[in-house]
């Protein structure tokens, strides 16, 4: 087996099979010390969501991952193992799109795991750009680097076919024109802007541009409280079937032959 899959493997396995159940038990330790102290965690809320297994949003178990190691605001490993193994589930000559690209892993392995033929769109934010809504407070280091994609554009001449697939896009997400993807995307991730307005506004989107039996996944449920409340707000609210991903912060949602009118009480912010 060639060198660099074995590693790539490996660093899957260890993400789903050892970091993830590792990392659950955690998570619930951590909320049951607090629930007994009374003393609350800002970055473990209180959820609401149903939760699902990763092994019930994908058949995948061989996945591979490229970059592992993680910064502030990166997916933790076994996130990216999962969105990695959503991403090989996706459907030849379809969309993939990541809104909220940041130094590009994520948009890196999902490139990696997608079939040959996926196409995968990111959007980023330019620094010093007027947003339509307020930023959420504390997530400017992700607006203020260098350059967006920095982790995917380092393996571009060693594997173009990879990173070839890459499509990077700028604009704010509120006022982005999604017309040409509508309906095209097997996997839409949303980890943009954490704050309630670009929650809610990037969901719609998300949900237009997944096409039936797609899936929609969101970043930082139970971490961000803002986050947090959109998405029980538009659960309570709704019905949608948004289901929390154990053991992570992900929500999945897979789309449904029927939406019709449902996305009308979502804040649209695009026409």
């Amino acid at each position: 087996m060639d060198r660099i899959l074995a590693k790539q493997l490996y660093w899957g396995y260890y993400a789903t099979r050892i970091y993830l159940p590792l990392s659950g038990l955690s998570r619930h330790w951590r909320r049951f010390l607090r629930h007994i102290k009374g003393k609350p965690d800002r970055f473990l809320q209180h959820t609401q969501l149903p939760e699902i297994s990763w092994k019930d949003c994908t058949t995948r178990r061989s996945i591979k991952i490229w970059e592992h190691e993680k910064e502030n605001g990166n997916v933790r490993i076994s996130e990216l193992g999962i969105l990695s193994a959503l991403a090989a589930d996706c459907r030849d000559n379809t969309n993939l799109f990541e809104i909220g690209t940041f130094d590009g892993r994520t948009t890196l392995n999902l490139a990696l795991n997608a079939p040959a033929q996926c196409t995968i769109y990111t959007l980023d934010l330019l620094p010093d750009r007027e947003t339509v809504f307020s930023l959420a407070k504390g997530e400017e280091h992700m607006v203020d680097k260098p350059k967006s994609g920095s982790r995917y554009e380092r393996h571009r001449v060693t594997y173009p076919a990879v990173v070839g697939k890459i499509h990077q896009l700028f604009g704010d997400s509120a006022a982005f024109d999604y017309t040409p993807y509508k309906n095209s995307c097997s996997l839409v991730f949303v980890d943009g802007s954490h704050s309630y307005d670009y929650v809610m506004s990037d969901t719609r989107a998300a949900m237009e541009m997944t096409s039936v039996g797609g899936v929609v996944i969101w970043h930082d449920y139970g971490v961000w409280e803002d986050v947090t409340r959109a998405l029980d707000v538009l659960e309570q609210r709704e019905g949608y079937g948004l289901r929390s991903i154990s053991g992570t912060s992900l929500v999945y949602w897979k789309k449904p032959k029927e939406l019709t009118g449902v996305l009308d009480h979502i804040p649209d912010t695009h026409r």
